[in-house]
């Protein structure tokens, strides 16, 4: 499963520099990538908003994580819904190939 969340993180995050294995971990991933999001949010916010679409990440829950009431740090959140999504992506592709199998 690992492997395959490799693959999918380095196809759409494609600007994101050497993959650390601690990427398959949800905190691993989180403190790896907050930074870059932080920066993406203060730099390119166009271009975040690419990866969400690309990632699929519903826009409610990104609204939610932009808002000022939000507990957590935006950077945070938003890595936090990007591994939730790049998972369960992982876990469909694995239960759809087992079917074919």
């Amino acid at each position: 499963m690992e492997e395959q969340l490799q693959l999918i993180i380095k196809k759409n995050l494609p600007n994101i520099p050497t993959l650390p294995t601690s990427l398959s971990s949800k905190e691993g991933f989180i403190s790896y990538l907050s930074p870059y999001f932080q920066k993406l949010l203060n730099n390119d916010f166009a271009a975040l908003l690419q990866i969400m679409y690309r990632i699929d990440v519903s826009e409610k829950e990104f609204a939610l994580t932009l808002h000022p009431s939000s507990k957590k740090d935006p950077e945070i959140a938003i890595a936090e819904l990007i591994y939730d999504r790049l998972m369960l992506k992982v876990k469909i592709r694995a239960k759809y190939k087992n079917k074919d199998a």
